[in-house]
């Protein structure tokens, strides 16, 4: 059967479960900043390199809580366990408390690097680059801070935490303790989420908080079919919640990645405006300051008709 065929060419495996760490010290800290007030930053902790935060009280309850969950609806044992290396994400991988776990420590699971913009308060990233912060609100998933990572960037390391997974763990069940934008590099190369819509998510999230990815937080993907129990190749399935202080019903939702018509593909083109075409270099050619002494212009002019683009983006008559 078809069924048969996804099981045997699958080399995913069945169960991906990604915990985003705990509130850190750093999560704290620029939670105040963001409201005015730098109090929490002072000089000893603004020495501290971002991969040395440690977890809050509330980061280890966090983590706590969110192993009660796992244990209660996943598993209460990994073939594979996987932490990024920087000290709050093994601190909340440690507090999950899984028994007999034995951690791998990946270096390719470290947060995203913010270059310039790492370790410096939200109130002091305003006050120092207001330009680049405008610059990566514009466009931020393909725009890095100076000396660091865009998302596209830090989506090759996930990549090559996929291609390990599908190399030696195809088919056992893995759990993953990382950083928010590490899973989100999860969420865009499993589920095929291209800039356009990373950059629709991110909006989405700021109209609803929910929709974000709070500390503790669990995404689970599944090979798994959650209602026959039948195995694909791939991941079909995700569902996400938030374990802390009380977990939201979880539901899953059908994982497939997307491709487009032509339409479709228009359709997102015409989503930018476009600036210089090919009438504003005409201009530019009959400027005067443009022309030889002759009267001719510097550059010649093409000489084949220009389709005409409709409203649909496509092409159309010569004129």
């Amino acid at each position: 059967s078809g069924e048969e065929e996804d099981v045997m060419s699958g080399a995913f495996p069945i169960d991906l479960v990604l915990v985003r760490h705990g509130e850190s010290e750093g999560n704290l800290a620029q939670h105040f900043s963001k409201n005015g007030d730098d109090r929490l930053w002072t000089a000893e902790f603004g020495k501290r390199h971002t991969s040395r935060y440690r977890l809050t009280d509330v980061g280890r309850q966090q983590a706590v809580a969110a192993g009660r969950w796992i244990k209660e609806n996943i598993t209460h044992q990994f073939d594979a366990y996987f932490t990024s290396e920087y000290v709050r994400a093994m601190e909340t991988a440690a507090h999950l408390g899984f028994e007999g776990s034995r951690w791998n420590v990946e270096l390719y699971l470290r947060e995203q690097d913010r270059g310039v913009l790492c370790g410096k308060s939200k109130i002091q990233r305003k006050r120092e680059h207001s330009a680049l912060l405008e610059r990566l609100e514009r466009d931020v998933f393909y725009v890095a801070a100076p000396g660091g990572e865009s998302v596209a960037n830090a989506c090759i390391r996930v990549d090559n935490c996929l291609e390990l997974l599908r190399n030696k763990y195809a088919g056992q069940r893995v759990v993953v303790v990382c950083h928010g934008n590490i899973i989100e590099g999860f969420r865009v190369r499993l589920e095929g989420m291209t800039g356009f819509r990373y950059r629709q998510w991110l909006k989405d999230r700021k109209a609803n908080p929910k929709l974000g990815l709070q500390n503790g937080h669990i995404i689970q993907y599944s090979r798994r079919n959650p209602e026959t129990g039948a195995v694909h190749g791939t991941f079909r399935w995700m569902r996400s919640v938030c374990p802390y202080p009380d977990p939201d019903p979880s539901v899953w939702m059908p994982v497939a990645q997307p491709t487009f018509t032509c339409s479709d593909l228009l359709a997102e083109v015409l989503k930018v405006p476009q600036i210089i075409n090919n009438s504003d270099a005409d201009k530019l050619r009959n400027h005067p300051a443009n022309k030889k002494p002759d009267g001719t212009p510097l550059s010649p002019r093409p000489t084949s008709k220009r389709p005409r683009v409709a409203a649909d983006g496509f092409l159309h008559e010569s004129v």
